[in-house]
């Protein structure tokens, strides 16, 4: 069973509206698959600052 997140309304459709764009169609299919970049990139940082 995968665990459910909530994000900021208004983060939400910021990313839809980025993936909308043609040019971001290709790099990102949906939204869960941005946020979860996002969010891997992120924790990648967080790591090397240890």
């Amino acid at each position: 069973m995968a665990d459910v997140v909530k994000i900021d309304e208004g983060l939400l459709k910021k990313v839809k509206n980025l993936i909308k764009k043609n040019s971001m169609k290709i790099k990102y299919s949906n939204v869960k698959q941005f946020v979860n970049i996002a969010v891997l990139e992120k924790l990648e940082k967080e790591v090397k600052r240890r």
